[in-house]
């Protein structure tokens, strides 16, 4: 458990989070896959700073421009 705690605590790892996410989405050709890639990304500095409020919003927002349909949008 203390292995995934320090885990946590660098950038790094939300970086290598954010590749397998784009990798697996270009593999299965999921066309938002880089999008959330890049909401992983920017989120991870304020995760490994134990900031896990601004890094969740971060997060959550990222998911939410990814996926809400824009008004008057087809």
């Amino acid at each position: 458990m203390n292995f995934l705690k320090d885990r946590a605590k660098e950038p790094t790892t939300y970086l290598g989070i954010s590749a397998l996410i784009y990798g697996a989405g270009t593999l299965a050709k999921v066309n938002e896959a880089p999008a959330v890639a890049d909401a992983v990304a920017n989120a991870a500095p304020a995760l490994a700073a134990g900031d896990w409020i601004t890094g969740l919003a971060l997060l959550l927002s990222g998911a939410l421009g990814i996926f809400m349909k824009e008004k008057g949008g087809r």
